[in-house]
């Protein structure tokens, strides 16, 4: 088997041609082997094999696209065997002699293609079954044309499935000759049971009294009508009501051949419009309720803005009257300290101590007072420097280290090597250390020790005050920063002095320069006051 100059086809130019040629001989006493080649090379793409499988005959088409090898114009290429698909479709041809038909792809470098092959049993003269023949029409853009009508066909389905509950069709009398799947929910019959029928028969267009429906009325006239409501009864009794939308359709004459349609159903949309109704008219009245309560609460508020007023007003007043007497308390008990116009026993020398301790204690009491007083009326103002943070430590400590070494509490680790510049009110900074500190002092049992640890992060220093005091509940911690509130249990019980406006007038200044304050405590472990303040840039 060759190929021969002319056609590129593979043809039998060999011995076993002469044996061979009993079933082309007819051919080959009417016209040339060169004019078979050339009709035949002109041809779809086919083979010819025997029933065994040899093959007879195969033109240039079907060795381009099922050849192993590329076909070249050779008289030496041989093709040497059929597709392993095609011999078995001749296996089966050769028992049941009978023909068959097969769509098959091919990978080509124009992409994938498809042909339509069909393989038929030859039979001479004699009716013997002698050889079999298959050719391939190329059905790509069949193929390819169906392939997309399928996928729009499926895309209609999908957006009409999306876009409604149901679709229908009828002809030109209404009768309904398509209704989609979906109408089973509807009216809990299948649609080969509604064709046929009239829309109308589905159930009632809803429309004034004694007058048809805008449905109706537009089909009469050959028109398109949108989101008419029907109301249906489905075989369960239920009610239902749809929203049905038609068009007209009309043929390439002009001529009307029917309707088509869809059908939404609104029966939960309406029943949710009933009870939206429901809940307007309560809504209105719970309205109606709360303006006439925000009333009451605005007149509420501006009496508590008067008493808050007042209250400042008072404090600042009180405040200033009490401390007039004792400072005069405390000077007094001073003069009588230093003895400066005689002396007094024993006795009366504690009582002139604890006078003036007490005196002292209410008058810082006061100013916290008729300063969280003032924070809180935006009556208090700071005055943002540079300042060191080492000079507000040593001031601090000193303030503090007496009370100290009176418990033998070890403060050497509130020495700070490093200096940093913040961006705060010094006096109310210190005010702030002062009381933290003191705290520390306050409530760390004697041999304690209190130290101050710094680390920056982002724009602000974060300065801890520790100390290996008995420590704070974490139930408790959020309280201490309250006004006059202390924990039970812990180093700010009430077992200690003081009222508890020391953290919450620290926080308030703290947050007043930008900064805040935060604790970490653990009964038994301790306390960690964290006090975040903004550094000079």
């Amino acid at each position: 088997m060759t190929e021969t100059s002319k056609g590129s086809v593979v043809s039998l130019r060999s011995r076993n041609e002469r044996k061979d040629n009993k079933a082309t001989s007819g051919l080959q006493d009417i016209v040339s082997r060169d004019f078979f080649d050339s009709i035949f090379e002109q041809a779809q793409p086919m083979y010819m094999a025997r029933p065994d499988g040899t093959i007879l005959y195969v033109n240039s088409g079907y060795s381009s696209l099922f050849s192993p090898v590329a076909t070249e114009r050779a008289t030496d290429r041989i093709f040497s065997a059929l597709s392993p698909d095609h011999l078995q479709i001749i296996q089966r041809i050769n028992k049941t002699r009978e023909a068959e038909t097969k769509q098959v792809s091919l990978d080509t470098p124009q992409g994938t293609e498809y042909f339509l092959s069909r393989h038929f049993p030859v039979f001479d003269k004699q009716d013997a079954f002698i050889a079999i023949c298959g050719t391939f029409i190329n059905s790509t853009r069949q193929v390819n044309a169906e392939t997309k009508l399928r996928l729009e066909k499926r895309r209609f389905l999908d957006i009409t499935r999306a876009a409604s509950d149901w679709i229908w069709e009828t002809d030109a009398e209404g009768h309904l000759k398509y209704v989609s799947d979906r109408v089973v929910q509807a009216v809990g019959l299948p649609p080969l049971l509604l064709k046929g029928k009239l829309l109308s028969e589905l159930g009632s267009f809803s429309s004034s009294e004694g007058m048809p429906s805008k449905a109706e009325t537009a089909i009469n006239k050959h028109i398109p009508f949108r989101s008419v409501p029907m109301q249906i009864i489905g075989t369960d009794g239920e009610r239902k009501v749809f929203n049905i939308s038609g068009v007209p359709v009309f043929n390439e004459k002009g001529r009307f051949t029917g309707y088509r349609g869809t059908s939404d159903d609104i029966t939960a949309r309406l029943a949710a419009e009933d009870e939206a109704t429901s809940s307007r008219a309560d809504l209105e009245k719970a309205v109606t309720e709360i303006t006439r309560k925000n009333l009451q609460l605005e007149m509420t508020a501006k009496k508590a803005v008067a008493a808050a007023r007042a209250k400042d007003e008072f404090l600042a007043t009180m405040s200033h009257e009490l401390r007039t007497p004792l400072n005069a308390i405390i000077g007094f008990a001073e003069v009588m300290g230093m003895e400066t116009f005689g002396p007094i026993n024993k006795k009366y020398q504690e009582y002139v101590g604890d006078i003036l301790n007490s005196g002292r204690h209410l008058l810082s009491l006061i100013e916290d007072i008729l300063d969280i007083a003032r924070i809180e009326s935006d009556k208090i103002s700071v005055e943002i420097v540079k300042t060191s943070l080492k000079t507000l430590t040593e001031d601090a400590v000193i303030l503090v280290q007496k009370h100290a070494s009176d418990k033998n509490i070890d403060i050497s680790q509130t020495h700070i090597d490093q200096d940093f510049d913040l961006k705060v009110d010094p006096t109310r900074c210190l005010q702030i250390i002062v009381n933290i500190l003191g705290n520390a002092v306050k409530f760390t049992p004697e041999n304690g020790t209190i130290g101050i640890d710094t680390v920056i992060q982002d724009d602000a220093l974060l300065v801890t005050i520790w100390d290996t005091g008995p420590g704070i509940d974490k139930s408790e911690q959020e309280k201490i920063f309250e006004a006059f509130q202390q924990a039970h249990n812990g180093i700010y019980s009430r077992g200690e002095d003081g009222v508890g406006l020391g953290l919450t007038l620290s926080l308030k200044l703290a947050r007043l320069m930008g900064g805040n304050i935060s604790v970490e405590s653990e009964p038994g472990n301790g306390s960690r006051f964290t006090i975040a303040l903004p550094l000079m840039l």
